[in-house]
């Protein structure tokens, strides 16, 4: 049998990974949203590039889960839906109570909710059902960082019609799912299946630990040539490309190139991992707790900083206050993760006994028919 691509080593490297790309988001948006104006070497790419970062683990958690041991559809709709509705729906109505009615009288540069809050069913609802992302559909209010979580739903969705289903009911499904999901939010999708592919091609855990360190550098180098041709070429070609609004899938040239850096990366980091097994396993409980709040850290951040900004608090142009501020921002988030996050087991749990109950209903039934 063949061993699984993710393994114990890499699965702790890349909760790191997957922290400090939630905190890089942060880092951006903390200074698109101007809470620091001081001296800041990148521009708004990197928050962008650490999504798609998301997008390439969430393929390659998504596809161990479920062919590393027995699944079923009802158990991965559970899963799922146990993971991602108690920070989402908390996010939406913490960013949207934020913005109408804790936030101060302070002048918000970049506010994307609107003046009238009888809009806000406009707002929350297609957002709850996981439809902001589609052209022509309203962003959430101050949370524009959900665009993401919407394209991945779709993603999950289609992804498991397509491994659980057979025969003509899977081309019905997946088919069906397509075409709601749209085409905008499906071109980013072969980014997402990037991750995927690592769990089935074996030739991704062949790399020899020699070779490793050259393709992590080579990786290092074609992100910083991407960085000089993104947004003066690639970007601008997309545009050209596609006959309608791409909306969030603007940078979709750029994203499916950093889409296949970080996969080589990812497969650059395994035999390493393997090689310093006993030190990074150590390590295990801290990238657990990092990662715990990762997920709570990306959708709450971009409220609560806009809710000190209303208050009249910033950074202006000092690191040290910054740096202070992001540490607030990231304990606050690690708080509420225990109300979002840390439900998710509780919610699963409750979902499964249901199931069952249902299951055990239907056989009795069928028994008595």
């Amino acid at each position: 049998m063949q061993s699984p691509f993710l393994t114990r080593p890499l699965s702790v490297v890349l909760d790191f990974v997957r922290f400090l790309a939630a905190f890089l988001v942060v880092v951006g948006h903390s200074v698109q949203l101007q809470l620091y104006t001081g001296p800041y070497p990148f521009s708004g790419r990197l928050q962008h590039y650490c999504v798609i970062v998301f997008f390439v683990l969430s393929g390659l958690v998504i596809a161990t889960s479920v062919t590393a041991r027995p699944s079923s559809l009802a158990r991965y709709t559970i899963a799922r839906v146990s993971r991602i509705l108690p920070v989402a729906v908390p996010a939406l109505l913490f960013a949207a109570l934020s913005a109408y009615l804790l936030a101060g009288d302070a002048h918000v540069r970049i506010d994307n909710s609107p003046d009238d809050p009888l809009l806000f069913a406009e707002r929350i609802l297609p957002p709850l059902v996981f439809l902001s992302a589609w052209p022509g559909m309203p962003a959430p209010v101050w949370n524009p960082p959900y665009w993401s979580l919407c394209y991945e739903v779709w993603y999950y969705a289609i992804f498991a019609l397509a491994f659980f289903l057979r025969g003509w009911a899977r081309v019905a499904a997946v088919s069906l799912a397509c075409l709601l999901a749209g085409p905008t939010l499906l071109l980013l999708f072969p980014v997402w299946l990037m991750g995927v592919a690592l769990t089935a091609m074996t030739s991704a855990q062949r790399l020899p630990l020699r070779l490793a360190p050259l393709v992590l550098a080579g990786c290092g180098f074609a992100a910083w040539g991407l960085f000089q041709i993104d947004m003066t070429v690639l970007n601008p070609l997309a545009a050209r490309i596609w006959p309608g609004p791409l909306k969030w899938s603007n940078w979709v040239l750029s994203d499916l190139v950093m889409g296949t850096i970080m996969a080589c990366a990812v497969v650059a980091l395994r035999p390493l991992a393997a090689r310093l097994e006993a030190p990074i396993l150590r390590t295990r409980g801290v990238a657990h707790a990092l990662a715990g709040f990762s997920f709570t850290l990306y959708l709450f951040h971009w409220p609560l900083i806009q809710l000190l900004r209303s208050h009249g608090i910033e950074a202006g142009r000092s690191p040290l206050v910054w740096a202070g501020l992001l540490v607030l921002v990231c304990g606050l988030c690690a708080l509420l993760s225990r109300t979002t996050e840390g439900m998710t087991p509780h919610l699963r749990r409750w979902m499964e006994r249901r199931f069952q109950r249902a299951v055990a209903g239907a056989k009795v039934q069928a028994a008595i028919v």
